[in-house]
Protein backbone atom coordinates (compact mmCIF):
# COMPACT_ATOMS: atom_id res chain seq x y z
CA UNK A 1 0.00 0.00 0.00
CA UNK A 2 2.85 2.19 0.20
CA UNK A 3 3.83 2.20 -3.21
CA UNK A 4 0.13 2.88 -4.22
CA UNK A 5 0.51 5.87 -1.85
CA UNK A 6 3.54 7.12 -3.31
CA UNK A 7 2.08 6.65 -7.11
CA UNK A 8 -1.20 8.36 -5.98
CA UNK A 9 1.24 11.06 -4.75
CA UNK A 10 3.35 11.24 -7.80
CA UNK A 11 0.46 11.81 -9.87
CA UNK A 12 -1.31 13.80 -7.87
CA UNK A 13 1.72 16.51 -8.55
CA UNK A 14 2.29 15.56 -11.70
CA UNK A 15 -1.01 16.66 -12.81
CA UNK A 16 -2.05 19.28 -10.41
CA UNK A 17 0.05 21.39 -12.63
CA UNK A 18 -0.05 21.10 -16.09
CA UNK A 19 -3.91 18.94 -16.35
CA UNK A 20 -5.56 22.03 -15.78
CA UNK A 21 -3.77 24.18 -18.42
CA UNK A 22 -3.14 20.87 -20.81
CA UNK A 23 -7.13 20.45 -20.76
CA UNK A 24 -7.88 24.21 -21.42
CA UNK A 25 -5.89 24.58 -24.34
CA UNK A 26 -7.36 21.52 -26.20
CA UNK A 27 -11.13 22.67 -25.24
CA UNK A 28 -9.98 25.94 -26.95
CA UNK A 29 -8.37 24.22 -30.10
CA UNK A 30 -10.80 22.45 -30.73
CA UNK A 31 -13.45 25.06 -30.03
CA UNK A 32 -11.28 26.83 -33.07
CA UNK A 33 -12.02 23.96 -35.28
CA UNK A 34 -15.99 24.15 -35.15
CA UNK A 35 -15.38 27.87 -35.30
CA UNK A 36 -16.53 28.85 -31.88
CA UNK A 37 -14.98 31.92 -30.94
CA UNK A 38 -12.65 31.25 -27.86
CA UNK A 39 -9.11 32.31 -26.12
CA UNK A 40 -7.37 31.14 -23.19
CA UNK A 41 -6.08 33.75 -20.12
CA UNK A 42 -4.20 33.23 -17.56
CA UNK A 43 -6.00 34.27 -14.27
CA UNK A 44 -5.33 33.87 -10.53
CA UNK A 45 -8.12 31.10 -10.42
CA UNK A 46 -5.59 28.85 -13.03
CA UNK A 47 -6.08 28.78 -16.54
CA UNK A 48 -9.41 30.61 -18.12
CA UNK A 49 -11.42 29.86 -21.24
CA UNK A 50 -13.22 33.10 -22.54
CA UNK A 51 -16.06 32.07 -25.31
CA UNK A 52 -17.75 34.49 -27.26
CA UNK A 53 -21.58 33.47 -26.87
CA UNK A 54 -24.35 33.25 -29.59
CA UNK A 55 -25.95 35.93 -27.97
CA UNK A 56 -23.00 37.92 -28.22
CA UNK A 57 -21.63 37.65 -24.48
CA UNK A 58 -18.49 36.85 -23.19
CA UNK A 59 -18.00 34.17 -20.40
CA UNK A 60 -14.78 33.22 -18.41
CA UNK A 61 -14.72 29.84 -17.39
CA UNK A 62 -11.89 29.64 -15.09
CA UNK A 63 -10.27 25.66 -15.17
CA UNK A 64 -10.27 25.02 -11.45
CA UNK A 65 -8.71 22.10 -9.48
CA UNK A 66 -12.54 20.43 -9.61
CA UNK A 67 -13.76 21.38 -13.10
CA UNK A 68 -10.71 19.89 -14.14
CA UNK A 69 -11.59 16.39 -12.85
CA UNK A 70 -8.49 16.24 -11.36
CA UNK A 71 -10.91 15.80 -8.10
CA UNK A 72 -12.27 12.77 -9.68
CA UNK A 73 -8.92 11.29 -10.33
CA UNK A 74 -7.52 11.85 -6.33
CA UNK A 75 -10.95 9.79 -5.36
CA UNK A 76 -10.38 7.35 -7.58
CA UNK A 77 -6.92 7.13 -7.32
CA UNK A 78 -7.10 6.78 -3.59
CA UNK A 79 -9.94 4.52 -4.02
CA UNK A 80 -8.09 2.15 -6.33
CA UNK A 81 -4.83 1.98 -3.88
CA UNK A 82 -6.91 1.34 -0.51
CA UNK A 83 -8.82 -1.12 -1.94
CA UNK A 84 -6.79 -2.70 -4.64
CA UNK A 85 -3.20 -2.54 -3.53
CA UNK A 86 -3.78 -5.21 -0.55
CA UNK A 87 -4.95 -7.97 -2.96
CA UNK A 88 -2.71 -10.61 -4.20
CA UNK A 89 -1.24 -10.48 -7.53
CA UNK A 90 1.55 -8.30 -8.95
CA UNK A 91 2.41 -5.05 -8.32
CA UNK A 92 3.48 -3.83 -11.46
CA UNK A 93 -0.18 -4.69 -12.83
CA UNK A 94 -1.79 -2.62 -10.41
CA UNK A 95 0.77 0.55 -10.94
CA UNK A 96 -0.14 -0.02 -14.63
CA UNK A 97 -3.75 -0.13 -14.12
CA UNK A 98 -3.66 2.76 -11.96
CA UNK A 99 -1.93 4.95 -14.65
CA UNK A 100 -4.05 3.76 -17.40
CA UNK A 101 -7.37 4.39 -14.90
CA UNK A 102 -5.77 8.48 -14.58
CA UNK A 103 -5.44 8.64 -18.39
CA UNK A 104 -8.88 7.51 -19.42
CA UNK A 105 -10.46 9.62 -16.53
CA UNK A 106 -8.18 12.43 -17.95
CA UNK A 107 -9.80 11.44 -21.39
CA UNK A 108 -13.54 11.49 -20.27
CA UNK A 109 -12.86 14.85 -18.12
CA UNK A 110 -11.99 16.69 -21.52
CA UNK A 111 -15.53 15.14 -23.17
CA UNK A 112 -16.83 16.56 -20.43
CA UNK A 113 -15.81 19.82 -20.61
CA UNK A 114 -16.61 19.97 -24.41
CA UNK A 115 -19.49 18.88 -23.81
CA UNK A 116 -19.97 21.78 -21.05
CA UNK A 117 -18.42 24.40 -22.89
CA UNK A 118 -20.68 23.29 -26.07
CA UNK A 119 -24.25 23.32 -24.68
CA UNK A 120 -23.02 26.57 -22.74
CA UNK A 121 -22.26 28.31 -26.44
CA UNK A 122 -25.78 27.12 -27.65
CA UNK A 123 -27.95 27.54 -24.19
CA UNK A 124 -26.19 30.30 -22.72
CA UNK A 125 -24.70 31.24 -19.62
CA UNK A 126 -27.36 30.41 -17.41
CA UNK A 127 -26.81 26.52 -18.28
CA UNK A 128 -23.53 26.36 -17.47
CA UNK A 129 -23.98 25.81 -13.80
CA UNK A 130 -26.81 22.69 -14.76
CA UNK A 131 -24.58 21.09 -17.46
CA UNK A 132 -22.05 21.17 -15.43
CA UNK A 133 -23.67 19.18 -11.96
CA UNK A 134 -25.29 16.70 -14.41
CA UNK A 135 -22.52 15.69 -16.49
CA UNK A 136 -19.95 15.63 -13.50
CA UNK A 137 -21.34 12.05 -12.22
CA UNK A 138 -22.66 11.03 -15.29
CA UNK A 139 -19.60 10.80 -16.89
CA UNK A 140 -17.71 9.97 -13.32
CA UNK A 141 -19.82 7.06 -13.45
CA UNK A 142 -19.23 5.64 -17.36
CA UNK A 143 -15.45 5.31 -17.04
CA UNK A 144 -14.85 4.80 -13.31
CA UNK A 145 -17.19 1.78 -13.53
CA UNK A 146 -15.84 -0.19 -16.15
CA UNK A 147 -12.04 0.83 -15.69
CA UNK A 148 -12.62 -0.34 -11.75
CA UNK A 149 -14.17 -4.09 -13.38
CA UNK A 150 -11.74 -4.30 -16.22
CA UNK A 151 -8.59 -3.78 -13.32
CA UNK A 152 -10.17 -6.42 -11.05
CA UNK A 153 -10.67 -8.51 -13.93
CA UNK A 154 -7.08 -8.27 -14.83
CA UNK A 155 -5.47 -9.06 -11.25
CA UNK A 156 -7.90 -12.09 -11.06
CA UNK A 157 -6.52 -13.18 -14.24
CA UNK A 158 -2.82 -12.54 -13.81
CA UNK A 159 -3.03 -14.53 -10.47
CA UNK A 160 -4.30 -17.69 -12.12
Amino acid sequence: MLVGIVVVAFFGCLLFHSTRTFLAEIIVQALLLVRIPSSLASTLEGPTLIMRLLDETDLRIAMTWQRSGLLSLMIFSSLFVLLTFPLKGPLWCKIVWLGLGNVVGLAWNFVRLLLMVTATYYLGAGALKVVEFVTGPVIDFIWIVPVWSLGLSLLAYTKR
